[in-house]
């Protein structure tokens, strides 16, 4: 099966598929606000898993003495195999016939909806497994293999509530637990609580947020009366994450994370939690899809079609992907429901 150039070539088609990865995170929402996309030209990232936000103190020293020598951040050395992922889509003999005596248009067209699907295939793929890494500290991958990549997140920031969040429960008082076991094991508070409506929900219900009317009754909070309660007691506010796919929740809908401030989904250099590294494909590196030099690490895509009948064509996405904790007791989950 040949590359398939008469309508669009890889290289702009590659360029598309790109543009729509970043609208549909955009669009649907990512945790690639604090896992930020990262290109590298390489399928393996090295780093070391530290304790972000402390470090060893300077000491003072007289004058005419030299500073004192002081010590490198420690941790575990980190060397991981970034995984491949991808999907194609066919264009059938049957699409191909009826769009036969179409203008190029009406080809391109079907064309770039097949990537749009292709890409988003991708796209929720390296979304569910950002989630897990979220939620457990690990990054598992069932069709490669059963054991996964363990960032090494402290037993203690995996938490459950003595009372679940189901009834009257001292949910102001948890939240102070958490934010405090988070500061002290990090020397910097949280950013932000990212959560499900569902979770929201048993919040707004909470005596502890609820409006008392005249009349004795009570008026559920909303999620701004919600933040603003947070907010003046110095603790995170909320962040809704309601994102699924083909099977269902990236985040169970029964917890909350503690994290920190959100980024721009580029943005890795803004955050100590981590990235989502993008790799570069053998496919980035082949002369015909024409990749100009330092664009090759990221999703790419390519119209193929077959030269014997039926002549079926295909869209086929490839891409290297891989969501890291670099830091990850900069997270801490608590199951309340």
């Amino acid at each position: 099966m040949a590359l398939w150039t008469d309508v669009i070539d890889p290289a702009t088609l590659t360029g598309y598929a790109r543009e729509s990865l970043a609208e549909q995170e955009a669009r649907k929402g990512s945790l690639a606000r604090w896992l930020p996309n990262r290109d590298v030209s390489d399928i393996l990232v090295r780093f070391v898993a530290g304790q972000a936000g402390l470090v060893p103190e300077a000491n003072y020293r007289a004058y005419d003495a030299e500073p004192e020598i002081g010590s490198r951040p420690t941790g575990k050395r980190h060397i991981l195999e970034l995984p491949a992922v991808g999907q194609n889509l066919p264009v059938s003999e049957y699409e191909q016939l009826r769009l036969r005596n179409a203008a190029d248009t009406s080809m391109l067209k079907e064309i770039l909806a097949t990537t749009r699907r292709v890409v988003q295939a991708v796209s929720d793929r390296v979304e569910r497994l950002r989630g897990e890494v979220l939620v457990t500290g690990i990054a598992t991958i069932p069709e490669l293999s059963p054991q996964g990549d363990d960032f090494g997140r402290k037993a203690a920031h995996n938490v459950t509530a003595a009372t679940l969040w189901s009834g009257s429960a001292d949910i102001l008082e948890d939240f102070e637990a958490w934010k405090q076991l988070y500061s002290d094991t990090n020397g910097v508070d949280p950013g932000t609580i990212l959560t499900s409506s569902r979770v929201i929900s048993a919040i707004a219900g909470n005596p502890a947020f609820q409006t008392q009317l005249v009349n004795g009754g009570a008026r559920r909070a909303s999620i701004d009366d919600v933040n603003t309660i947070l907010s003046g007691l110095n603790l995170p506010t909320l962040t809704a994450y309601n994102r699924r796919t083909s099977k269902g929740r990236v985040i169970p809908d029964d917890r909350l994370i503690f994290l920190p401030e959100a980024v721009e989904t580029t943005d890795w250099e803004g955050t100590e939690l981590g990235a989502t590294f993008w790799g570069q494909t053998l496919t980035s590196q082949d002369s015909d899809y024409a990749i100009e030099d330092g664009a090759e690490p990221g999703i790419v895509v390519g119209a193929y079609k077959a030269e014997k009948p039926p002549m079926i064509a295909e869209i086929i996405s490839d891409a290297i992907a891989l969501p890291v904790l670099a830091n990850a007791d900069l997270s801490l989950v608590a199951k309340v429901l």
